[in-house]
């Protein structure tokens, strides 16, 4: 058990600390053990979603079904939803029907080991998702489109 000196107005005390659980801990003071009920500081919500990452089913032959998206744009749309990178899709954050806002993180892609998310780049209604969950996508590769 750690062993402190603590002050208070002017007087030193001898605390021990000992076994700390959820909400109390053990605490030896002067000799004398006490259970102490301890409040943890509340924290903000995190911005950053929880994500849920799930295995990807493979075939007979070991590779996923299918390893690219139905369709690569060379241009896309003013409501068109791409990939910004080569990667991995891990979340969808938005479904076919939802109301989107400009910027809104819409999908969130594993690419080169880091976690990007996709916002939405216009606002309007989620008119076609054209990827899975666990899905890999190329570059520029058509997630979503986005209606007026």
């Amino acid at each position: 058990m750690p062993e402190y000196k603590v002050t208070v107005d002017g007087e030193t005390f001898s605390v021990r600390v000992g076994r700390v659980t959820d909400h109390t801990v053990d605490v030896t003071l002067n000799g004398q053990q006490y259970t102490v009920e301890v409040e943890a500081p509340h924290r903000k919500p995190s911005k950053t979603p929880k994500l849920e990452r799930r295995r990807v089913a493979k075939t007979a032959r070991g590779t996923p079904e299918r390893t690219s998206p139905p369709e690569v744009v060379a241009s896309a749309g003013e409501g068109d939803v791409t990939s910004p990178l080569p990667g991995k899709i891990l979340k969808l954050m938005a479904a076919r029907g939802d109301t989107v806002s400009e910027g809104q993180t819409v999908a969130i892609m594993e690419a080169m080991k880091m976690e990007n998310e996709i916002e939405a780049p216009v606002s309007g209604t989620i008119s076609e998702v054209l990827v899975r969950e666990g899905e890999n996508v190329l570059e520029n590769a058509l997630i979503m489109r986005i209606g007026g």
